[in-house]
């Protein structure tokens, strides 16, 4: 007689029990907040550390994309100098970034991913 052919094992069907798969979830779900809401409170960090040290001087954007340079302090309330002999009157809490953090006011170098300027070539005439 022949020998039985080998048997080959099966997988069965593997389930964890309903309090775990629970804390599976819950684990995940927590995870998923920590990764999106943790840069969301850095930012908001970096502003309120900015908005408490803005000083006289200080080039800054506002809120609404206005450049202007910090004209004078008082409390809660920012002067902005947006043009020369003109100055507007903000919340502290609209200015959002420093100048000098993001802006750089040197022309790209050779090499960098800066827009290209369009020509002709690019746009020919109808």
């Amino acid at each position: 007689m022949r020998p039985p052919p080998p048997t080959i094992p099966t997988r069965e069907h593997v389930t964890l029990p309903p309090a775990a798969q629970f804390l599976v979830f819950l684990v995940a779900l927590v995870g998923l907040w920590f990764v999106i809401t943790r840069p969301t409170r850095r930012e908001q960090r970096r502003i309120a550390t900015l908005q408490t040290d803005v000083q006289v001087g200080d080039e800054v954007i506002l809120s609404a994309g206005i450049f202007g340079t910090v004209h004078s302090i008082d409390g809660e309330r920012v002067g902005i100098e947006i043009a020369e002999g003109t100055v507007i009157m903000v919340a502290r809490q609209v200015v959002v970034r420093r100048v000098s953090e993001d802006v750089s006011g040197d022309p790209a170098e050779p090499g960098t991913d800066a827009e290209e300027p369009l020509t002709d070539e690019h746009h020919p005439e109808d």
